[in-house]
């Protein structure tokens, strides 16, 4: 792939996919919800939420990967890596407010990799599976 540069990374599809990758991935875990498949209090949810941010991760990659048509790996990396600035913000704005915790100390160091790592591959992959339909690419 000779697309790989970071002169070819854009950073507005990169939050774009990071957003469509949320909004899935939400919608998804809601129908879920709705459906009984997961329960509110989070027992056996693992791997349906597993699954939901995978394909919502996949979708937002996908669309990022198709619509520049360049460098699929370094855009699903900063895709996956946008989610450390949004819990960063999110935790120095609302962070303590409601529980007097923040999210830092909710979620373990191992889950908390697990998750990035899940998002990560799968936004990779999806960028790479858009950036292979894209009728124009930039090589």
């Amino acid at each position: 792939m000779h697309s790989e540069h970071l002169r070819n990374v854009q950073l507005s599809w990169v939050a774009f996919g990071w957003f469509a990758g949320l909004a899935i991935a939400t919608s998804i875990a809601l129908l879920l919800m709705a459906s009984g498949v997961l329960s509110p209090a989070g027992e056996g949810s693992g791997v349906w939420l597993t699954v939901a941010v995978g394909v919502g991760w996949f979708v937002g990659g996908f669309t990022t990967g198709y619509k520049t048509a360049a460098a699929p790996i370094l855009h699903g990396t900063a895709i996956a890596l946008f989610t450390f600035v949004a819990w960063f913000l999110l935790n120095l704005v609302f962070g303590g407010l409601t529980t007097g915790a923040s999210a830092w100390e909710l979620l373990g160091g191992r889950a908390t990799a697990l998750a990035l790592l899940e998002q990560a591959v799968a936004a990779i992959a999806g960028c790479w599976a858009g950036y292979r339909y894209a009728p124009l690419r930039v090589e």
